[in-house]
């Protein structure tokens, strides 16, 4: 086979898969951001905790994209971020403020487990399975979703300015 054919398939398999790196990176800067901003728009009861605690359910998509959201503050409280690999953990360890459920997790937690966590996530039926705010990727844009009914059981309180720009949705199950 010519070197010159050689090289130049290697440099398009090379090539083409940056862009998609980017990409996801991109993406996740982008949800880390979303997901920092959600403090500011959605209302605690108080708990009593030191800490603004962040956490990450399953395999994590965001990697050291998020870590800088430490060194942030929320409802007056530092920001401390749990990366767990099981249901377990959530009960066991620590209250989770905002809960990131990973797609590599297959059950959603059960509400009880969750109590005054926002439940966030961007699998595929993340909504329909009784998440609270879905992320959604359309026309190369990221949207997110909020279930209106998951957020009510809860007892979280959502600004009136994130339900403006988000696609509200009345339902899905949240056990």
């Amino acid at each position: 086979m010519n070197p010159i054919v050689v090289i130049w398939a290697l440099g398009c398999l090379l090539f083409s898969q940056l862009p998609y790196a980017q990409d996801s990176s991109v993406e996740y800067k982008v949800k880390a951001a979303y997901i920092y901003n959600f403090t500011k728009f959605v209302t605690w009861a108080d708990d009593g905790s030191e800490t603004f605690n962040l956490c990450i359910l399953g395999d994590d998509p965001f990697g050291e994209l998020i870590d800088p959201i430490e060194q942030r503050t929320a409802m007056g409280r530092p920001i401390k971020l749990f990366r767990l690999d099981s249901l377990r953990s959530i009960k066991k360890n620590h209250h989770c403020h905002i809960l990131f459920v990973s797609s590599s997790v297959k059950d959603m937690p059960p509400a009880k487990d969750v109590e005054n966590s926002l439940v966030v996530g961007d699998s595929d039926e993340f909504i329909a399975r009784g998440g609270m705010i879905g992320f959604d990727t359309r026309q190369g844009k990221i949207k997110f979703q909020i279930n209106l009914n998951a957020i009510k059981q809860s007892g979280l309180k959502v600004s009136a300015k994130l339900l403006e720009v988000a696609e509200v949705v009345k339902g899905g199950n949240h056990d």
